[in-house]
């Protein structure tokens, strides 16, 4: 039984500690995702968890100098998780837009960022995920991230941890 880990973080606003703190309390993860603001901490990221980090643009990323994509789909472990930061859209229309997109390019999940509020729900038959803010949250006094369980190509879970001081 092939089993991975995919982590989820978002809107790190270049607070690199709450970062360490994700790593250090995180279960082990083959890659993580970042769902943009600060899309440039995901390269630190990347070095210091010594796995591949995923990251796309967010709305606080205008003036990064770099490649990273508005929007992409990753595939991990069998599945395709479409990964966009969400600031394009509000209320229920992002919610909606979000699951379009997701069944537009074959996803099996839709994680995005911009709200810094946890958010897990199906929404017209689609997985959407925000893992909250690990910097900055605004549903709670400590950053969150989340971990999604991909087993044998099918996606099996999703947890949503708080930082622990």
């Amino acid at each position: 039984m092939s089993k991975e880990y995919i982590g989820v973080v978002s809107d790190s606003h270049g607070h690199f500690a709450a970062l360490e703190k994700m790593i250090a309390q995180a279960p082990p993860v083959t890659a993580w995702i970042h769902c943009g603001d600060y899309c440039e901490d995901g390269d630190d990221l990347a070095i210091y968890a010594d796995v591949p980090v995923y990251t796309v643009l967010g709305n606080n990323d205008f003036m990064t100098d770099t490649n990273t994509p508005e929007y992409r789909d990753v595939a991990i472990g069998g599945i395709h998780i479409f990964v966009i930061h969400g600031h394009q859209w509000y209320g229920r229309q992002r919610l909606e837009r979000l699951a379009d997109l997701g069944k537009q390019y074959g996803a099996s999940l839709v994680v995005f960022g911009h709200t810094h509020c946890r958010f897990y729900e199906t929404i017209n038959g689609m997985p959407i995920l925000n893992p909250g803010s690990i910097a900055l949250p605004r549903d709670g006094r400590h950053g969150t991230y989340a971990v999604c369980c991909i087993e044998n190509g099918v996606l099996t879970d999703v947890r949503t941890y708080t930082l622990t001081t």
